[in-house]
């Protein structure tokens, strides 16, 4: 009984998932993503590395001129670069690591989700954003993620978005003088990876799967 009622679980969790509109951006995806806009283009600001988990073998290189990605991967695909803020006023710099219509995507989404890890020693902040034909999205404030911490997150597209309309999709990395910088320095290297790793799923589904068996052994 318990093992039809662990079953029952996970079809209506993948069902509630389908029915959410929700878009999750996968690994081929993400390995399509390049740096659009930076705050502060000019010299420093640069990305260096995009490849496969874990970035360290001339295979796991998808983009850049570095040779690997330079730190441990937490996920599927990573981003290596550097963020330089160039303005003495200044306290933020940000790259815009974006498809800008490398890929067509299809279908309408009330809502994009990407899971992000800070794979650097730093503190590092993130947004995610839309752009269509119309309207740009944009998440409402900056996640901070302390160095090797993960989250997902989640932009909300109001009633649905017709990613038939879409110009980009992706994700911002800022640099906060204040926070990443602990107020004296100006710039920093970022190692970022995105999309969890497809085996780290099926683990927990696993793990999920092995928790009913033995509840139903101990009833």
């Amino acid at each position: 009984m318990k093992r039809v009622l662990l079953l029952g679980v996970l079809a209506a969790l993948f069902a509630g998932q389908a029915s959410a509109a929700t878009y999750e951006m996968d690994r081929d995806t993400a390995a399509l993503l390049r740096a659009i806009t930076w705050s502060d283009p000019g010299f420093g600001n640069e990305l260096y590395y995009i490849g496969y988990d874990p970035g360290v073998a001339p295979a796991d290189w998808i983009w850049g001129p570095s040779p690997n990605y330079g730190a441990d991967m937490e996920y599927a695909v990573g981003f290596y670069g550097h963020l330089n803020i160039l303005g003495t006023a200044d306290a933020l710099a940000s790259v815009n690591i974006g498809l800008n219509g490398a890929k067509a995507l299809s279908g309408t989404y009330d809502s994009f989700v990407l899971p992000i890890a800070n794979d650097d020693q730093q503190l590092w902040e993130y947004k995610l954003y839309v752009n269509t034909t119309g309207t740009d999205y944009e998440s409402a404030g900056w996640t901070s993620l302390a160095g090797g911490t993960q989250a997902s997150l989640a932009l909300p597209l109001g009633a649905g978005v017709d990613f038939s309309t879409l110009e980009d999709i992706g994700f911002v990395v800022q640099f906060n003088k204040a926070t990443t910088g602990g107020g004296t320095n100006s710039s920093d290297d970022f190692h970022t990876s995105v999309v969890p790793v497809p085996g780290a799923v099926l683990l927990g589904l696993l793990g999920l799967a092995a928790a009913g068996v033995k509840l139903r052994r101990i009833a």
